[in-house]
């Protein structure tokens, strides 16, 4: 954990390299994936026992509010960054069609849309 917090230092100080980079993005998608996982699981647990604890409802909430914030930050860092550090990696940062542009970022809001969702439909239950 500690490494991880000396990378994202160094992405925030925009001192990080490519690997230190390509290393931050994997780890913050795996997390992704087992944050999506556990929710899974809890829900699961919640339909099989039947019962719905305000305790539980409020770390969820909370567990989304943390993943949501931390996806938030990731993308302000991930855009952050001058295009000579990320001119390697896969993703363009910047384009230069407009509605190239406008498809792109309505795909990563979709994307955001839906973990936010399944993260508070708990909520509505």
């Amino acid at each position: 954990m500690r490494d991880t917090d000396d990378i994202l230092r160094r992405i925030a100080n925009n001192e990080a390299t490519e690997e230190e980079m390509r290393m931050a993005d994997e780890y913050l998608q795996n997390l992704s994936q087992r944050l999506s996982s556990q929710i899974d699981d809890w829900e699961k647990k919640e339909v099989g026992s039947g019962s719905h604890q305000p305790r539980r409802v409020w770390l969820r909430t909370a567990l989304a509010a943390a993943a949501s914030l931390l996806l938030l930050f990731s993308v302000a860092l991930w855009f952050g960054h001058p295009d000579d550090t990320t001119a390697a990696m896969t993703q363009k940062d910047s384009f230069d069609n407009p509605e190239e542009a406008a498809a792109e970022a309505e795909q990563a809001l979709l994307k955001f849309s839906e973990v936010i969702n399944k993260a508070t439909c708990y909520n509505t239950k």
